[in-house]
């Protein structure tokens, strides 16, 4: 693992930081441009189902950008091989992928929430399907976008190691 994890670091690394990126950064991004914009629009069953469509299309892109996360961030942790290293280093590298596997928890449970929104505006529930976009918008993006920026900064403090 040692010889691949040297020859390919600056690739692995790259995919890495580019993941969390699009994960982190669409997240934020949605939170704070596409979910405001998107209120603006004044029939709510509209609103609802183009931002359904948003949230479908973006939960789509983080099923690939995911995997590339897990997997290079794994490589990483193995190649640099933290667990025999340093105490302090191996409990940043558990923390951080207990915070990233938490983010997948989450957007498991916002995915479940947008089928369920989409099962509520199909049955003329518009109400609660807005509560549950909201949820996923504010609530469940807001916590990960927090804890991601968290795992960003460890990786941080990993990377100057």
């Amino acid at each position: 693992m040692g010889e691949f994890y040297v020859g390919y670091l600056p690739w692995i690394f790259a995919v890495h930081i580019f993941s969390a990126v699009v994960w982190v950064g669409g997240m934020i991004g949605f939170t704070l441009t596409v979910y405001p914009s998107l209120r603006q629009i004044p029939n709510e069953k509209m609103f609802i189902r183009t931002a359904l469509r948003t949230l479908n299309r973006f939960y789509k892109l983080l099923i690939p950008v995911s995997l590339l996360l897990g997997v290079s961030g794994v490589s990483m942790a193995l190649g640099k091989d933290f667990a025999h290293q340093d105490p302090v280093m191996s409990v940043i590298v558990t923390s951080k992928e207990f915070i990233w596997f938490f983010m997948v928890v989450l957007y498991l449970y916002g995915y479940y929430k947008i089928k369920e929104a989409r099962a509520r505006c199909l049955a003329s529930d518009s109400e609660h399907a807005r509560d549950n976009v909201k949820l996923i918008a504010y609530y469940l993006f807001g916590i990960s976008s927090l804890l991601g920026l968290v795992a960003i900064y460890f990786g941080y403090m990993l990377r100057s190691v």
